[in-house]
């Protein structure tokens, strides 16, 4: 099935589904909703990285400090995302998604520096829904981001 979608300037992303040769409307997404649904994603990406710290503390880190950041951060973007409507807190939390994920795919294919043994360990259960939920928080953001663009 074939999909697109429309904006109608009124900050509701609208799915199309084909009717014949047409495109007709199947359910809308408030802005509020997606900035909703946007703060959880950007939550629960610094929520896999708290149940991932503690394994890190004593072998690499600089890991963990990193994920202390990264958990900070997805805390301020959470807030920025409920609070403001702006494509510049879609481009945070696409930012935010982006790094932990190009963090796990480096780590499985060159290795980050005193973590070699993660090299190829791509069955990671919790890597794996990091990996969803981060490619979640990017695909949001572009849409959001898109929509913005176009409504201008």
């Amino acid at each position: 099935m074939q999909t697109s979608t429309e904006s109608n300037n009124s900050g509701v992303l609208t799915v199309l589904a084909p009717v014949g040769n047409r495109f007709e409307p199947t359910s809308a997404i408030l802005e509020s909703t997606a900035r909703m649904l946007g703060a959880v994603a950007v939550l629960g990406v610094g929520l896999i990285h708290v149940l991932d710290a503690a394994a890190t503390y004593q072998s690499t880190r600089w890991i963990f400090w990193s994920y202390m950041a990264l958990i900070a951060g997805s805390l301020i973007v959470a807030l920025v995302l409920l609070h403001w409507s702006s494509p510049l807190a879609w481009a945070a939390a696409a930012a935010l998604a982006a790094g932990p994920l190009i963090g796990y795919l480096w780590s499985r294919t060159l290795g980050l520096p005193g973590d070699h043994p993660d090299v190829g360990n791509w069955l990671c259960t919790l890597g794996m829904v990091s990996l969803f939920v981060e490619s979640s928080v990017l695909g949001l953001s572009a849409v959001r981001v898109g929509l913005g663009r176009r409504s201008r």
